[in-house]
């Protein structure tokens, strides 16, 4: 008996069927890209464990998942991890993104916290999305200190083995030998090293004492050298006042040079016109007084020639 099959019921079943495949992976796809919104998280340690897909928490909430992972083409030294949270999920300025391990599989979530500060997180100018500060974990942390630990023991260990090597030890050996005779000679000289310190006791005293003279020393000098500053201004001062006189004796003899030209020309005239006058007049002064003498010695044995006039003088020969 063949089976009555409708084909044509047959297609049009599978092609609602496909229609409302492709109608909820849109929707999904949709809700998906309008309810979540990306952030990027740059890790700057290893993040074995993580993967495409794997979760975002907040504070062990599942909140959203990893989209991408890669290493930022800008620093080799991060990786850039793109995620896709949540809307409402208080993400804000203080948000820390670390990497948690997640029990013994070996895999690993991005686990954020905050949300004290009251501005939300937004992307800076330029930028696309915002970016979760990131800090490495506690066992990221741990792990790296084990590893400079183990780096820093095993240097340890190669300078122990350095250290201790066949040639050192014989060396030490001879160090500790040396050691030994000199403490045995040490001993021996035991009564004048005691010698020694006493005369280094009485050296200190005297070098205590030397130092207390020489503190007095500088007080003396300092108050030697106040006085010599105060002599100083006074000397300034005295040697301002010198060449002032310096100056007023100065001109003092320029005026005296002055008045010696002027007393020399005075002599000079006095020498060229007065004195020759005064000899002229020293000759009439003295033919004046003889003149007079003759008249009063003739007076005196003729006084009547005032009356009569002078007498006449004697005839000359042949005169009557």
């Amino acid at each position: 008996m063949e089976s009555k099959v409708n084909y044509t019921a047959v297609g049009a079943f599978v092609i609602a069927l496909a229609i409302a495949l492709a109608g909820a992976v849109w929707w999904l796809s949709s809700s998906r890209h309008t309810d979540t919104t990306t952030y990027l998280i740059y890790a700057t340690d290893n993040v074995t464990g993580l993967s495409p897909a794997s979760e975002v928490q907040y504070r062990g909430v599942n909140v959203g998942r990893v989209t991408s992972i890669e290493i930022d083409p800008a620093n080799p030294a991060l990786i850039r991890i793109q995620v896709a949270i949540k809307h409402g999920v208080p993400v804000r300025t203080d948000a820390v993104a670390q990497l948690s391990p997640r029990g013994v599989t070996g895999l690993s979530v991005i686990n954020l916290s905050g949300g004290h500060a009251s501005q939300p997180l937004l992307p800076k100018p330029g930028h696309e999305y915002a970016v979760i500060h990131y800090e490495p974990s506690v066992f990221s942390r741990l792990e790296g200190g084990l590893n400079v630990a183990a780096v820093t023991l095993s240097k340890i260990a190669n300078r122990l083995d350095v250290l201790l090597s066949p040639a050192n030890l014989r060396a030490v050996t001879q160090t500790l030998q040396n050691i030994q005779r000199t403490t045995a000679a040490v001993a021996a000289r035991r009564d004048d090293i005691a010698g020694t310190l006493d005369d280094l006791r009485r050296s200190s005293h005297e070098l205590a004492a030397m130092g207390q003279q020489g503190r007095q020393l500088g007080v003396q000098a300092s108050a030697l050298l106040e006085q010599l500053q105060s002599t100083t201004k006074a000397a300034q001062l005295t040697l301002e006042q010198l060449d002032a006189a310096a100056q007023d004796w100065q001109q003092a003899g320029q005026h005296a040079a002055r008045l010696g030209q002027a007393g020399t020309q005075a002599a000079r005239q006095l020498q060229q016109r007065t004195l020759p006058g005064f000899d002229r007049l020293g000759g009439q002064l003295q033919h004046l007084s003889t003149q007079l003498t003759e008249l009063t010695r003739s007076l005196q044995h003729n006084p009547n020639q005032i009356l009569f006039g002078a007498p006449l003088p004697p005839p000359g020969p042949g005169e009557h």
